[in-house]
């Protein structure tokens, strides 16, 4: 999730964990260890990865629940050090270990993908029950931490909101997960009716909310997308459809970097033909960036271009849009405008 969400929880666990015993320091090192897994994102920086290798690298270790293990030694021993012994080592230990582990657990929610499982499995866990950024989960959350800091570190009404901010934000996630159920019901119902067969379905909020729900099914030759809002009258989703085209990677698909792009796509992918013997490959497991767009470069804004490179290996570059502030609030505006007026 988002880097700010991924702070407030991990004031949160700090201060669950020792803010009876170091008061506002417990939320300070808690909000460290709530952002520390996602520095991984640095290493592409530092160790010129190429973009194939920096899918495999974000999200993984540093996200993974066994390899945390390790990974909060050497924190839990600097503390322990700082404090001079005054606090366990046991105790230092589950602040950053839990602080650790929960970030990973709230990505897991997320529609990007958490190497939740390694260094046994590369599996991409993503349950895609609430937005990458959600303010419904981020802003009560933060207002509830900002409250207790007036509050002495021993006072019962401090733990009290400390536990209230944790429970109201995971019961957020809860109530999006309900979302999702009924959206689940809602599509397959209008696939059934539009006689499509797939083998393959999911559904996963837009940006933002848990008001607005994604929806993609595939088969070998065709996958289709909609959306759906929480709040909709009308029984009846506009499906779009999208020839997949596989047989264009007959002569990649085994090449290191299309293997990633499988991988991390999931299977919620199609592909066209570009420029100058290129590939464009979308990978639409977030759905559409614009909905009202059909044309894939305008429904889908973010895609790669798959090539050969001067050595004759393929590789892939990502297309990005470069939005300015005002196509984030024509964005805002045209989810606003989806949910509610119907």
């Amino acid at each position: 999730m988002d880097s700010i969400s991924q702070i407030a929880l991990g004031a949160g666990v700090g201060e669950l964990v020792l803010g009876k015993k170091i008061g506002n320091k417990a939320l300070l090192f808690g909000a460290i260890a709530g952002t520390i897994p996602d520095l991984d994102v640095f290493l592409h920086f530092f160790t010129h990865l190429s973009e194939s290798e920096a899918l495999l690298v974000h999200r993984s270790y540093s996200h993974a629940a066994i390899p945390q293990l390790a990974i909060a030694l050497p924190f839990t021993y600097l503390s322990y050090k700082l404090f001079k012994k005054q606090i366990s080592f046991f105790r230092w230990y589950l602040l950053w270990y839990l602080g650790f582990l929960t970030h990973a657990m709230l990505d897991c929610c997320t529609t990007y993908g958490t190497q939740f499982f390694l260094p046994f499995s590369r599996y991409l866990v993503g349950l895609n029950n609430i937005s990458v950024v959600d303010p419904l989960y981020t802003i009560p959350f933060l207002i509830l931490l900002a409250i207790l800091l007036f509050y002495p570190k021993e006072s019962k009404t401090r733990f009290i909101i400390a536990v209230l901010s944790v429970v109201l934000s995971t019961g957020y996630i809860g109530y999006a997960t309900l979302n999702k159920f009924k959206a689940n019901s809602f599509f397959k119902d209008a696939l059934h009716k539009e006689n499509i067969q797939y083998t393959q379905f999911s559904t996963s909020p837009t940006l933002f909310t848990s008001f607005l729900w994604n929806m993609i099914a595939a088969n070998d030759s065709t996958i289709y997308v909609s959306e759906y809002s929480i709040f909709q009258s009308s029984q009846k989703p506009i499906i779009q459809a999208y020839k997949r085209n596989l047989h264009l990677l007959d002569d990649c698909k085994n090449s290191e970097a299309v293997k990633t792009l499988l991988w991390f796509s999931q299977g919620k992918y199609f592909v066209e033909k570009g420029n100058n013997d290129t590939l464009d490959f979308y990978n639409i497991k977030w759905g559409r960036t614009d909905y009202t767009q059909i044309n894939p470069k305008d429904a889908f804004r973010f895609y790669v271009k798959i090539y050969k490179d001067k050595n004759g290996i393929y590789t892939f570059d990502k297309v990005e849009p470069n939005f300015k502030r005002r196509d984030i609030k024509a964005y805002l505006s045209l989810i606003w405008h989806r949910i509610f007026d119907n």
